[in-house]
């Protein structure tokens, strides 16, 4: 890894521990991104959002644009979920 790849894997595991991930579980994901920004992967992942609010129970502050669910009550967002590289219309990347 060069010094962006390892200023950039450093932040998102101190954000993906902050939001409750396990150290092991946020050390092999935020490796992952490693390689999918190489590739120049723009899918990204709920962790990534600046919207995502809560730790370990997640739910998503713009629930309505990222179509995760029709009306607030249901914007819980599961895990599988949150750690899946995906395309949301209503992602917006959290400040390091």
């Amino acid at each position: 890894m060069n010094t962006t790849e390892i200023d950039a894997f450093t932040a998102r595991l101190a954000r993906f521990t902050d939001k409750g991930l396990p150290l092991d579980d946020a050390e092999a994901l935020a490796d992952k991104l490693v390689t999918r920004d190489r590739d120049n992967d723009n899918r990204r992942l709920c962790l990534e959002c600046a919207h995502l609010q809560g730790v370990s129970r997640w739910g998503c502050g713009n629930w309505k644009q990222a179509a995760v669910c029709t009306r607030p009550a249901d914007a819980g967002l599961p895990h599988g979920l949150v750690v899946l590289p995906q395309h949301c219309p209503g992602f917006k990347e959290h400040t390091r």
